[in-house]
């Protein structure tokens, strides 16, 4: 299969020793822009890492790289094996990063990068670390990263190591004023689709109307537009959990109805979405319903391939919105409309921005406005492009501001990890968790 202009660009960019930031729609290709240039110097022994680290924010995501990869079943054509690995939390398979393709979460890879390796001892830190230094690096969906912790420590490591090693960073979902800036930031080539190169891309080829409604989400506007696949998304647990009871109440016996957030449990939740996976997926000749409708939460933003006819949000700040709309005409040649709700309202009258607080109150606003003005419209990458630069523009440079004015506390705090294998510095320098032990007696 014959690479698109953009893919051939990556490549190229990374040939010549240039890192790349890469902004692309969603099933455009560039989990291929990523790998080829490795799996081809893999091929042909060229001049290139023997070595691909593939970094996701979420372990669905990584177990979805490995389980499409593993087998090599995509491979475009290169027939020379290699290891592919997987290492994560859940799945820690290859904890000294040994193999030659690995997908994996970023949290591990900045534990490694910080010599405070999660999956070995600390005498054995500096082993992750030179694999680390020496390899090809993708980070993929960095929209997602944590602006105050994850992504503030991956920008140092990138600074580091531009010029040292190729890397490519990936999103969907940044504004265009991000991706420059990170790019001016990171020394690397900012590589933004046009709306005419994403028009062109046969995955592209499909149709999906944007349209706001002033009113909450309930199971009676879900069902007005039901045909065979429609999926609800509430920015909530609970509300997700009413809206579920309400539809079971009134969809009828012929349609089967669904609830998916992150209480389930693992075995259940993978009951879920395996069921997900075939009656929503690309291969309609393997449903076994007829009709069915999913209530779910944000769990469904990423990592899922699946598709509807109708889908319907509550508002949520415009990259979610995004996110969530690809499970609307996801596939070539479908076509779907995205139906976007007003929250629902406090006893003063407040909006419920729940989860979304502080600054992404004022994005969820912002994200409204600039929804209700192309309602009605096809909402393609030009528009989504457009949305997500009206609505977090702002947001965005605020973040880059707060990275530019930590940046030496940041590069002082990391050296100092480094030194010290400090392991409680992960909360700062990773992710802010806190574990909790809890004995039932």
């Amino acid at each position: 299969m014959a690479l698109y202009n953009f893919q051939k660009r990556v490549y190229e960019h990374l040939m010549a020793g240039r890192a790349v930031i890469l902004q692309a729609p969603t099933g455009a290709g560039k989990t291929r822009a990523a790998l080829y240039p490795f799996l081809r110097a893999w091929e042909e022994k060229g001049d290139f890492p023997r070595k691909c680290i593939y970094s996701v924010p979420l372990r669905v995501l990584a177990n979805q790289f490995w389980d499409e990869y593993k087998d090599r079943t995509r491979n475009f054509g290169f027939s020379r094996p290699l290891n592919v690995g997987i290492q994560t939390g859940e799945r820690p398979e290859d904890p000294r990063l040994e193999d030659n393709l690995i997908f994996t979460t970023i949290d591990q890879t900045l534990s490694n990068f910080l010599n405070i390796p999660y999956a070995l001892g600390l005498g054995q830190g500096n082993l992750n670390a030179g694999a680390i230094l020496s390899s090809y690096l993708v980070f993929d969906e960095i929209h997602l990263f944590d602006p105050e912790t994850t992504l503030p420590t991956t920008l140092h490591l990138l600074r580091l190591l531009r010029g040292v090693v190729p890397f490519l960073v990936m999103t969907a979902t940044l504004s265009v004023e991000m991706v420059q800036s990170l790019a001016q930031e990171l020394d690397a080539e900012a590589l933004v689709l046009t709306p005419e190169e994403a028009a062109a891309i046969p995955s592209q080829h499909k149709i999906r109307r944007i349209h706001t409604v002033d009113a909450e989400l309930t199971a009676e506007a879900v069902l007005a537009q039901h045909r065979e696949r429609s999926i609800a998304i509430c920015n909530t647990v609970e509300r997700a959990q009413s809206l579920f009871e309400a539809l079971c109440q009134q969809a009828g016996p012929n349609v089967e109805v669904r609830l998916l957030h992150s209480r389930f449990l693992r075995a259940d939740r993978q009951v879920h979405e395996n069921w997900l996976q075939r009656e929503f997926g690309w291969n309609k000749t393997a449903y076994t319903v007829e009709s069915a409708i999913l209530v779910a939460t944000q769990v469904v933003e990423v990592g899922l391939d699946i598709t509807s006819q109708a889908l319907h949000t509550e508002l949520a700040p415009a990259a979610s919105v995004i996110q969530r709309a690809g499970r609307c005409a996801r596939y070539q040649g479908e076509a779907g409309d995205v139906w976007v709700y007003r929250l629902p309202v406090d006893d003063a009258g407040r909006p419920r921005y729940v989860p979304y607080l502080g600054e992404q109150k004022d994005i969820c606003e912002k994200t409204w406005v600039a929804l209700a003005e192309r309602a009605g419209e096809q909402f393609d990458f030009g528009a989504e492009l457009a949305v997500v630069n009206q609505a977090h523009r702002e947001a965005d440079q605020k973040v880059l501001a707060a990275l530019q004015a930590n940046r030496f506390y940041i590069a002082d705090r990391i050296a100092a990890t480094i030194e010290a294998q400090e392991r409680g510095a992960a909360r700062e320098l990773i992710r802010s968790v806190d574990s909790r032990t809890v004995i039932v007696h």
